[in-house]
């Protein structure tokens, strides 16, 4: 029977941390405990609490003083602040990855987005970075309880550390399809987790059944158990190797072994051990994890390729095939940048190759330096610059680079496998305040500068955006002339028909598209637009073009006039309603005697005001028979008299009046009425005279 270990398994980075961690507080003596199970592994924990590690639930039954222990899942921001309120020593072994998972969930819920953190719901790292996401953060794990999703624009996605990688990109899949909108996925898988399962299910093809071992509370090792289930019939989660037997591999011939992030190696060895005894092979377990290694061999000198797992305040450590992680040190993987400004650009899951400085035995981690494997390496394949020529190259920016006076003097780029410089002046065409915005972005350059010997590289975007910026605004000028022209066509087009369908005389309703000074231009039909000059607006004397109407106004115009050949058309505002003087001017009847006020002289007469609108003359002849050469000789000012209407001409809009023919058909009235009397008395007089 053959039985295989798979590469990756085991303690993970951020467990072996948080082990060392505990250890390391109960050797010191005095009372220490953790704040809930330190990892997911009751053996585990078992031994924690024979090295005088205890555990407890609540926070209360730790007493001023005491040193408390988060466990590797993480907390959220109250219990910093109860352990601070409290005078506990706090030892904060939470894992880096999950740290990193809450933080990106508090800064995306302060950046505006609708945190999600998919993963399991009662799982207490899954708790702990919610509380850091805040009340209006959600939980899903699974498809169904997208429904509870609220619709918002922006959504940023946190994943909980040990989750499924598939099973993570099916849920987002399906969360983007029902809830649309813009997504920040920030990917918290830890590698380390992604390696096992990638490990495990490679394994899992190629043997009869599978062993998968880890606690039975933990989310990671149960993840495990599915992944292997996909490709292997026989699959068994223990936690330790009493829970094995004979029967379970009947009819096996090949046996894999895979085990939890919170699985000590000792368990490891005893369940290996027992597969071990089923056929009796003299193979130990150090033996057989050798072999799983097969091919793996390490000295100082040699250049490997290696995958960021982890990163702390001293550095970064990497995966590259070997039992053993490798660690290195930031002084070792740029002398350009600060610790803290490294922390920040590094990513989990960046690729690099660094030269093995250190194997001993007696180190948890090899000793590695980036530095020296680039200055092997690096510049091999970079071809020099003849005089004056330029070559485009596509940077990633790695940092931001400040002088001893913390001032930005420009950007670290990866160029052509090697890093090189961006003078901050060449990173755009306007000041830029802040450089950090730069950091992981992809951007097209051109190399200005290579000096081999001195390793040195410059690149620069200063002319690809001047060029960019030219051609933008030249297409950009071309786009909207050949827009302007188009609606020029097509309103000269629609106003070419509504030409056709337009008479003079008509009066149509039309939209005011501009005041001018002279006048309104008003659209009579689409693309068709007329004038109603100041001298049509209205009846009304002195009224100008605003007091009548404004942009986006509708009026009723009078069309009175059109050019077709010059495509102009005249239009009349005061034609479509008949003009008030006319209306008032009609109850003046000749031969009316009316009642008015002189209101002004003129050389030749007086003018009288008959009504509000209407106006009459009484020539200095009509005024009276002395002889007068000026009508204020015989008139004043607001006088009122009686006249004679003359004649009345409503085309002409004058009116002649008399106040003379006034007077004398009241004299001659008077005169009649008297004679008709005295006949009257003639008649009673003859009667008398004969008697």
């Amino acid at each position: 029977m053959q039985v295989k270990i798979a590469e990756y398994c085991g303690f993970c980075y951020g467990v072996k941390r948080a082990v060392a961690l505990a250890l390391a507080e109960g050797g010191k003596g005095g009372k220490v405990a953790t704040f809930g199970p330190l990892i997911h592994n009751p053996q585990m924990i078992e031994e924690l609490k024979e090295q005088g590690i205890g555990c407890k639930e609540n926070l209360d039954d730790f007493v001023a003083g005491e040193k408390i222990i988060l466990r590797s899942h993480g907390v959220g921001p109250e219990i910093y602040d109860k352990i601070k309120n409290n005078q506990l020593v706090l030892v904060d072994a939470t894992c880096p990855n999950v740290r990193m998972a809450q933080e990106k969930a508090q800064q995306a819920s302060l950046n505006g987005y609708l945190p999600i953190i998919i993963g399991e719901k009662d799982h207490p790292e899954v708790k702990s970075i919610k509380k850091w996401a805040g009340e209006n953060s959600f939980v899903v794990e699974k498809k169904s309880e997208i429904s509870t999703i609220p619709f918002v624009s922006k959504y940023a996605i946190i994943i909980q550390t040990t989750f499924e990688k598939d099973k993570f990109e099916k849920i987002l899949s399906d969360l983007k399809e029902a809830r649309p909108g813009e997504y920040l996925v920030e990917n918290t898988i830890c590698n380390a987790t992604a390696q096992r399962q990638e490990a495990a299910a490679a394994l899992a093809k190629e043997v009869d059944a599978m062993v998968v071992i880890g606690g039975h509370n933990s989310a990671n090792t149960r993840h495990l158990a599915e992944v292997v289930a996909k490709d292997c019939r026989k699959v068994y989660h223990i936690e330790t190797a009493a829970e094995l037997n004979r029967e379970m591999f009947t009819g096996c011939t090949k046996i894999g072994i895979t085990a939890g992030a919170s699985t000590p190696d000792r368990l490891i060895k005893e369940a290996f051990l027992f597969m071990e005894n089923l056929e009796n092979k003299d193979l130990s377990f150090e033996q057989m994890l050798e072999e799983s290694m097969k091919g793996v061999n390490i000295y100082p000198g040699k250049v490997v390729e290696a995958e960021v797992i982890q990163k702390d305040k001293d550095g970064v450590y990497v995966a590259f095939g070997y039992m053993r992680e490798g660690f290195i040190p930031y002084y070792e993987w740029s002398t350009e940048a600060t610790a803290e400004e490294l922390m920040e650009t590094i990513q989990i899951g960046d690729r690099v190759e660094a030269k093995i400085v250190l194997s001993t035995t007696k180190e948890d981690f090899i000793r590695m330096s980036k530095i020296r494997a680039e200055r092997e390496a690096s510049w091999k394949d970079v071809q020099p610059l003849a005089e004056g020529e330029k070559r485009l190259a596509t940077v990633k920016v790695l940092r931001v680079i400040k002088n001893k006076m913390k001032n930005v003097v420009g950007l670290s780029v990866a160029v052509e496998n090697v890093e090189g410089f961006m003078p901050a002046s060449h990173v755009e065409l306007r000041r830029v305040e802040d450089f950090d915005q730069y950091v992981g972005q992809e951007l097209e350059a051109e190399i200005i500068e290579i000096d081999v010997e001195k390793r040195r590289i410059v690149v620069s975007r200063r002319e690809l955006l001047r060029t960019q910026r030219e051609e933008k605004n030249r297409a950009w000028k071309e786009e909207k002339e050949a827009r302007i022209a188009a609606a020029r066509e097509a309103r000269e087009a629609a106003a070419e028909a509504a030409m056709e369908t337009i008479e003079e005389g008509s009066i149509v309703t039309g939209k005011v598209v501009k005041v001018a000074e002279f006048g309104l231009f008003v659209e009579i039909a689409k693309g068709l637009v007329g004038l109603v000059h100041t001298t049509e607006l209205s009846w009304e004397h002195g009224k100008k073009p605003e007091d009548i109407a404004k942009e986006g106004d509708e009026v009723q115009v009078m069309i009175k006039k059109i050019d077709r050949e010059e495509h102009r058309v005249g239009l009349s505002m005061k034609a479509t309603e008949e003009d008030p003087w006319k209306v008032e001017a009609r109850q003046f009847n000749i031969g009316d005697i009316v009642t008015g006020t002189v209101v002004r002289f003129l050389a030749f007469g007086a003018i009288v005001k008959l009504s509000e609108k209407v106006e009459g003359l009484v020539h200095v002849s009509e005024i009276t028979d002395a002889h007068i050469t000026k009508p204020e000789e015989a008139l004043k000012i607001g006088q009122e008299v009686k006249m004679v209407v003359l004649k009345s001409d409503l085309d002409a809009k004058k009116i002649g009046l008399s106040i003379l023919k006034a007077k004398q058909q009241a004299e001659q009235e008077g005169y009649e009425n008297f004679m008709g009397n005295k006949e009257t008395l003639t008649a009673d007089l003859s009667d008398k005279f004969e008697k």
